[in-house]
């Protein structure tokens, strides 16, 4: 009986696992439909502007073909300092916009002039006013002519769409925001109580020798329960890496990592004390593992956290300790500065790089717009939260290394892993101006 309720276990673990990826298929058929009818219904509009001006669509055509090869192999030479990224980040849309495109003909001279004259002052005001730093603080838009259809506002699209596109996003809609959203929902409120009702019975068991592994057992799955509810897709890679003590740091986008990395493994927790329903699940936790939650506004809690990491991170009998040593939520797009803290208590780190795909939705948490309560909401009313995870071997800090030339080693590391930017700017502009004497 036993081995048929295994058997049984396993190939329903295998069919979910399977329908993810079924599901992750279908989504990328579906977003490339909806880019070729983008670019079908944009080339239409601009025929018929050709047509009524007496002009040859094939050779404006073959010249904007021509055009965008040469702006890919600018944007492949100089990555980050393309006007349209620019101009995008400035932006901080939900998706790329199809305006960004290159536009159909004008009607006449005097607009083509306009228009010209308009590029370049817009340019110009960008050059002035964009920097490399406040748009990671902002959701990062989708390249231009990609859209997943998770636009909330048709304003600007609306021009651009065709009824075959206009009917896809009412469909996504209906599906998205009157089927997956109510089951998700109370699906994840059924997992917060299902982990405070969990830590609430572990945390009354005496401290022998099999708590902890009881402990990482029932959390792991908790969590992928939890996980599959949003729904959250994984992938982990160099799982041989994966860290077994010590302290772990990686790169923050937002409360999401936690669980992407709970349900791999299990961690002592660190990091800023939260109300609501962030607060509720972090006193849950704190039941049953040895976490540290302070306030980084108080300097007796940030002192009194450097001395139980020390002792923490010593410990033979106790999980890895995992720091996002940002501070703060960025969007995935680069790294930011690490907090030397982490790496004065250690000469042994071990790295772990996140990166999430905005094709299926966002994940970044710009907290100082939304509350926890509506970011929930935006991602269980997205398609999914798919990412990779990269487990890296252990980093040694060097004899003649300070503890800020050993952060800034491991950011460099993690953020090459991932793919994204190494920027030295401190993550806590995101909350406050910077001093005047630093400009």
């Amino acid at each position: 009986m036993l081995i048929h309720l295994v058997i049984m276990a396993g190939a329903t673990w295998g069919s979910i696992f399977w329908m993810r990826w079924l599901y992750l298929h279908l989504l990328e058929r579906l977003f490339a439909w909806v880019r070729h009818q983008l670019a079908v219904t944009r080339r239409k509009r601009v025929r018929e502007e050709l047509e009524r001006l007496g002009l040859d669509s094939q050779e404006v055509f073959r010249q904007e073909e021509e055009q965008v090869q040469e702006q890919l192999l600018k944007k492949d030479i100089q990555k980050h300092k393309s006007y349209n990224k620019t101009y995008l980040g400035l932006r901080g849309g939900e998706g790329g916009d199809i305006s960004d495109l290159p536009s159909p003909p004008i009607k006449n001279r005097f607009n083509c002039r306009m228009e010209q004259f308009c590029d370049v002052l817009s340019a110009g005001f960008s050059m002035v006013l964009e920097d490399e730093v406040t748009p990671r603080f902002v959701a990062a838009p989708a390249p231009a002519g990609e859209w997943n259809l998770l636009t909330r506002n048709l304003r600007q699209r609306k021009r651009h769409l065709n009824w075959q596109l206009r009917a896809a996003w009412l469909a996504a809609w209906i599906v998205r925001y009157l089927v997956m959203l109510p089951l998700r929902t109370v699906a994840c409120w059924g997992c917060l109580l299902m982990i405070s009702v969990v830590t609430a019975l572990l945390g009354q068991l005496p401290e022998w020798s099999f708590k902890r592994r009881l402990v990482e057992l029932v959390m792991r799955q908790c969590f992928r329960i939890t996980a599959g509810c949003l729904p959250m897709i994984q992938r982990f890679h160099n799982v041989r890496n994966r860290p077994t003590g010590g302290i772990c740091v990686c790169n923050h986008t937002s409360p999401l990592d936690v669980l992407v990395l709970m349900c791999d493994a299990h961690y002592s927790l660190t990091g800023q004390k939260h109300d609501g329903i962030l607060g509720v699940l972090q006193h849950a936790l704190s039941r049953v593992s040895p976490h540290m939650w302070f306030d980084r506004q108080e300097l007796g809690d940030r002192e009194a956290l450097g001395k139980v990491l020390r002792r923490h991170g010593t410990s033979k009998d106790r999980p890895p300790i995992l720091l996002f040593p940002e501070g703060t939520c960025i969007n995935n797009t680069a790294v930011m500065q690490f907090k030397k803290g982490s790496f004065a208590v250690s000469d042994v780190v071990y790295p772990v790089a996140i990166r999430y795909d905005r094709r299926f939705g966002e994940a970044f948490w710009d907290s100082t717009r939304y509350s926890m309560l509506r970011y929930m909401l935006m991602v269980v009313s997205s398609w999914c939260i798919c990412c990779d995870v990269w487990y890296m071997p252990p980093l040694r800090r060097r004899v003649d290394e300070t503890p800020v030339d050993f952060s800034n080693r491991v950011k460099a590391a993690i953020a090459a892993q991932a793919n994204i930017e190494d920027l030295p700017w401190d993550g806590n502009l995101k909350r406050q101006a910077p001093v005047r004497n630093w400009q």
